[in-house]
């Protein structure tokens, strides 16, 4: 599920980012979306300034073809589910993530349209 999603690179650097797929599934979306960005984000919370709206998941499509406006919006969206993907990867095995493509398709084009 976490490749049909993301990627099959970017799942992977996120399982190993997280550590394992156990430590990924019991992340919150909002850690998830941040992956990769720990040294913007711990330099964000000491100096100020904005924080970092999305870590490694820049690098997918959705998120790198957008807008910089619209970035975080999409980056959060795909991150939450990420986070689902993972849990239903660790703890059911189903496979899901054709449901969640198209969720996620339609709420890339109602953020775009906006």
């Amino acid at each position: 599920n976490i490749a049909n999603i993301a990627g099959p690179i970017i799942g992977a650097r996120l399982i190993s980012l997280a550590g394992s797929l156990d430590k990924l599934a019991r992340m919150p979306a909002s850690t998830i979306q941040l992956l990769g960005a720990e040294k913007a984000f711990f330099r964000y919370k000491k100096e100020g300034g904005r924080p970092p709206k999305h870590g490694i998941l820049f690098r997918h499509p959705l998120v790198s073809r957008t807008s910089y406006k619209k970035r975080g919006k999409i980056a959060r969206l795909l991150a939450d589910k990420i986070a689902i993907a993972a849990k239903a990867d660790r703890y059911t095995g189903k496979l899901i993530s054709d449901s969640l493509k198209e969720k996620i398709d339609l709420e890339v084009k109602r953020i775009r349209k906006t």
